[in-house]
């Protein structure tokens, strides 16, 4: 009796400072006070059309993804009205307040409800109204996180044949990139309005469908209360590592986790800090508190409330151009996959293969090992082992193994990815393709328009750290070739110009028409300015431009002696590198042109005596490193004519 008149009084209440809403209003005569009940739950792999599949090739992440997607739920509706106005509870739970016949109309009641629930939530706890659609499926919430979930002809889709498309505009007219629900379930929502809603997907800003009564759609809500197990950053023993939820909605860390870099100082071991980019991070005493800092930031373009709001974070090999050397030789990159690889993995012997496309192509080895091990599963894929393709070449989502390319040797693969698609593609500035030369997220970089998994860049990235982890001792804090190049990315217009001052190259402020863009990275050859105050670097081609387009693609020959010359200004360096000596080149080599000569003599002259005091100390010139251009480093140089 006393539960009944408590629940009356809180009815009173709430028509009382509601007049326009009835917080539990009568659906039907005959429903009375049944509204109030919680709506019942069923799991989406009860019903019998639902039954994950995947091919024999598919990744261990995406089966444990889509079988994990058994484990959602949807409701049982209370009304048979196209839409239910629901309030969310943070023990997962839902309660019925009133209907609507259509998704605008459903959507304002939830909005003025919204301002309503104060009252409701001193009594109840913390509340989020929701509408549900005819399928019991969350579809608006005042404040919540996006599920990416294709549905086909109205049920979600039990497979990862199909794609979620990305769009720069609400219309969804113009597709950006595309990504795979096999690898992704939770997204910020920026903006919702309806039909579609506004997401962040990896650092990319884009629109998806949510339009249900198409059937097709690709996008559901989870009110920001009941998320409890979130995609989320953490540090352990050095390293920073990116957690990717399975299930938002599931026991804390149902997912897998990727190794991206080092560890910046500003993250505190041991602790969850939230962030879609990967580059600024978010923390709060609750995981709602968490998101809805990152969340407001998002709606007001802004990254004050972020714990390193001045202090972006580039993981380094995600970010590394293609266009830059390693240290390691083709006999080092044979020991590492002879002892990691199977007996039967294509990737062994082809060290040499790895520098030769180097040297000839102009494309990092480790990064092209790093793209290669997370294909082909270190090269023991059904691709890899019956077609010789170690890069997924062709391999498209809804037909991997039939699509993908096939190579008379595991090395012509290599050469092919070097080539034609890097060199003359995801590195190309003219290619339709082309982002950024690096492996980069799903805004800027080669994985806007390679892969459906929109972690594919920090995958690669992830074999890559281990490569030069392993390679150097197991030393976190004395790796061979990470931070070994000044990498920098352009803030706004600029041009990239040959040694003659003609224009390769422009960078576009936006993304938008050929050449780079602003938020590109660029590999400098020095970290300082020459005299006519540039800086060089290794551009993305050697060849100019002009219209772009195929007509104008790059031949994929790349001469490392034909440098970039970018303008300082609208620059920021966005790493400290761990030495002045790049790889690719002999210390004494200080022109860098792949000999040592004259010219090395004769440019260490002009800045004898100088010393690490001095202002514009050119560090690359300290062969011994005693902070001084003196008469050791001239016969240092002399040594080697």
């Amino acid at each position: 009796m006393r539960k009944l008149k408590k629940l009356l009084s809180l009815i009173l209440i709430a028509t009382f400072i509601s007049p326009t809403v009835n917080i539990f209003a009568e659906e039907t005569k005959s429903q009375g006070n049944e509204d109030i009940k919680k709506y019942e739950e069923v799991k989406i792999g009860d019903f019998q059309y639902f039954s994950p599949s995947y091919s024999v090739d598919e990744k261990p992440e995406v089966k444990k993804k889509l079988e994990e997607s058994k484990e959602i739920k949807v409701l049982k509706k209370e009304t048979t009205a196209n839409f239910e106005i629901a309030l969310a509870y943070s023990d997962g739970s839902y309660k019925y307040v009133e209907n609507a016949n259509t998704l605008k109309e459903a959507i304002d009641k939830a909005d003025k409800l919204e301002t309503k629930k104060e009252e409701l939530e001193h009594h109840e706890g913390e509340i989020i109204p929701t509408v549900i659609n005819a399928g019991g499926q969350a579809v608006y919430s005042t404040n919540s996180m996006g599920r990416i979930w294709k549905h086909r002809d109205g049920k979600p889709e039990a497979s990862n044949n199909y794609l979620t498309y990305i769009y720069s505009n609400p219309e969804l007219s113009k597709q950006f990139t595309y990504i795979n629900q096999g690898y992704i379930d939770d997204v910020p929502i920026i903006e919702d309005i309806g039909n579609a809603a506004k997401v962040q997907v990896n650092g990319y800003n884009g629109w998806v469908n949510k339009n249900q009564s198409s059937n097709d759609y690709d996008l559901v809500v989870v009110p920001i209360n009941q998320v409890t197990n979130p995609s989320c950053y953490l540090v352990k023993n050095g390293f920073l590592y990116h957690f990717i939820s399975n299930n938002m909605t599931s026991y804390e860390g149902n997912g897998y986790s990727i190794k991206v870099g080092k560890a910046p100082s500003y993250l505190t071991p041991g602790k969850d800090y939230y962030s879609y980019d990967g580059v600024y991070f978010y923390d709060g005493n609750t995981i709602s508190e968490g998101l809805n800092k990152l969340i407001t930031d998002l709606k007001s373009n802004t990254k004050g409330r972020a714990v390193n709001s001045s202090s972006p974070y580039y993981a380094y090999y995600q970010y590394l151009p293609f266009r830059t050397k390693t240290n390691y030789t083709a006999s080092q990159l044979n020991s590492y996959i002879n002892r990691n690889a199977k007996a039967n993995s294509k990737l062994r012997g082809l060290g040499d293969v790895f520098i030769e496309s180097q040297n000839k192509y102009g494309v990092n080895p480790l990064l092209m090992l790093g793209v290669a091990i997370n294909e082909s599963a270190f090269g023991t894929s059904n691709i890899a082992l019956t077609k010789n393709n170690l890069f997924g070449i062709a391999a498209y989502d809804f037909s991997p193994g039939e699509s993908a390319n096939s190579f008379q040797t595991p090395g012509d693969s290599v050469r092919e990815f070097a080539k034609n698609y890097i060199s003359r593609g995801y590195a190309d500035p003219a290619d339709w393709r082309y982002f950024g030369g690096y492996l980069g997220n799903k805004a800027l970089g080669a994985n806007v328009k390679y892969a459906s998994d929109p972690y594919w860049g920090e995958k690669a990235a992830q074999h890559i750290l281990d490569i030069d982890f392993e390679l150097s001792g197991g030393d976190l804090d004395d790796l061979t070739d990470y931070d070994a190049y000044q990498l920098a990315t352009y803030t706004g217009a600029n041009t990239v110009t040959n040694q003659n001052g003609e224009l390769i190259y422009n960078i576009n402020p936006t993304v938008s028409g050929w050449g780079g863009y602003s938020g590109n990275i660029v590999a400098l050859t020095y970290g300082e300015s020459n005299n006519w105050g540039e800086y060089e670097v290794f551009p993305d081609r050697t060849t100019a431009l002009d219209d772009g387009g195929d007509e104008n693609k790059f031949h994929g020959n790349y001469d490392w002696n034909n440098r970039g010359f970018i303008k300082t200004n609208n620059v920021k360096f966005i790493n400290t590198p761990s030495s002045p000596f790049i790889p690719g080149y002999e210390k004494s080599d200080v022109n860098r042109n792949g000999k040592t000569d004259i010219e090395d003599l004769s440019k260490m002259a002009v800045e004898y005596n100088s010393t690490s005091a001095s202002r514009g100390f050119k560090r690359y010139l300290d062969l011994n490193s005693d902070g001084i251009v003196d008469v050791l480093d001239l016969i240092s140089i002399s040594k080697k004519l």
